[in-house]
């Protein structure tokens, strides 16, 4: 009990150290694209914390088993560096023991990887989904802010609000500035008193409504301005955005899944079941791979086990996408990912004794091995 309490506690604190390392490098990287859905007006600042919450486990479900993965190439190699694991062979802990204590903080990751794959991702999914919607039912009035110019369309259009109405309905004194798509040489700019939102409820296409204002068109550098004045303008500024099958199958929940019998469902289902598998087959594998001599290094192993564990994620992300499109049979599915990855594991943990017995096989059936003396030369 006090190895294993004394393993159990390096690998943890080397998996959390790993794994926060990990995620805040995503979540950075989500930040940065959230803030210009904010600073373009597609998403309200008052939300980006809570929709980042929500996305969560979906990132979290990727970066366990990786921390696990990690923790257990850097924790256990550490040891080797500094001989204690040579100090815990001679208490006899061999491989096998290691592999054996190693195995409840596998179950219990296993466990942790589970419950945000089977129920907390697709619970934070629909829960963003929501938000969007309710962002999308805003109509844009309340995610921009007064007195700030905003760039949509890369560029192609410009939007300023110098205030926004306590009902949230209309807007004041607007400025739109867009390019002519026909001619992007020649700009349209257009001031109104009052503005809000429209949605057409066939075709789901929105307009932004403006009153009592005119509209500049002409080239800049150029003196052939027009203008026009209006009591009404709308202007298209969305198209419904088309729904994507793979994530609204990501959002079901698992009973959903089982019960579905269409490729999409499958392989979501699929998907879930397999990073639960991957914990303890990346595991199976760190174990092995951790062991080195002083002279090679404690990163020797590092990037080329890292480039496994991404191979090996990468060919069941392209399996699941083939599975979508039809390009793999149902039958066949995902799970043979699993097999390569399985053997190798079971190959890297009996290496040492196969190398072994091969060796003195070697030995055995060598012309040059020494016979056994015989009764005449003994005499």
């Amino acid at each position: 009990m006090i190895i294993y309490r004394y393993l159990s506690r390096q690998l943890f604190w080397t998996t959390v150290a790993v794994s926060s390392v990990l995620v805040v490098i995503l979540v950075c990287g989500q930040f940065v694209r959230f803030l210009n859905d904010v600073a373009e007006g597609r998403l309200g600042a008052d939300v980006v914390f809570l929709v980042m919450a929500y996305q969560m486990p979906g990132m979290l479900q990727l970066i366990l088993p990786l921390g696990l993965f990690l923790g257990v190439m850097l924790c256990y190699g550490r040891m080797y560096l500094e001989n204690e694991m040579v100090v815990l062979e001679t208490s006899g802990v061999g491989p096998g023991k290691l592999m054996a204590l190693t195995v409840i903080p596998t179950l219990m990751m296993t466990l942790l990887v589970g419950a945000l794959s089977f129920y907390l991702t697709p619970a934070g999914g629909r829960e963003s989904k929501i938000l969007e919607a309710e962002q999308d039912r805003k109509s844009g009035l309340e995610v921009l802010t007064p007195g700030r110019f905003y760039s949509a369309r890369r560029g192609g259009m410009v939007t300023y609000i110098e205030n926004i109405a306590d009902d949230g309905d209309h807007m004041e004194t607007v400025f739109i500035m867009t390019h002519d798509e026909a001619r992007p040489d020649r700009l349209s700019l257009v001031r109104a008193q009052t503005a809000q939102y429209r949605k057409d409820a066939a075709s789901g296409a929105r307009y932004l409504v403006l009153g009592n204002g005119y509209r500049d068109e002409g080239s800049p550098g150029e003196a052939d301005f027009v203008r026009s004045s209006f009591d009404r303008y709308e202007i298209k500024i969305k198209d419904p955005a088309p729904v994507r099958k793979a994530y609204k199958y990501s959002n079901k929940t698992l009973l959903a899944l089982w019960q579905e019998d269409s490729a999409e469902a499958q392989a979501e289902l699929q998907w879930r079941i397999s990073l639960v598998l991957l914990v303890p087959i990346v595991v199976l594998m760190a174990v092995p791979l951790s062991k080195v001599s002083p002279r090679q290094g404690r990163y020797l192993k590092l990037l080329p086990s890292i480039l496994l564990h991404l191979g090996y994620v990468t060919l069941l992300m392209s399996a699941k996408n083939a599975m979508e499109k039809g390009k793999l049979p149902p039958e066949l599915g995902i799970m043979w990912v699993h097999i390569p990855f399985l053997l190798l594991g079971i190959f890297l943990n009996n290496w040492v004794s196969l190398k072994l017995r091969l060796s003195s096989e070697d030995k055995n059936l060598s012309p040059h091995s020494p016979q056994p003396p015989t009764q005449k030369s003994m005499q």
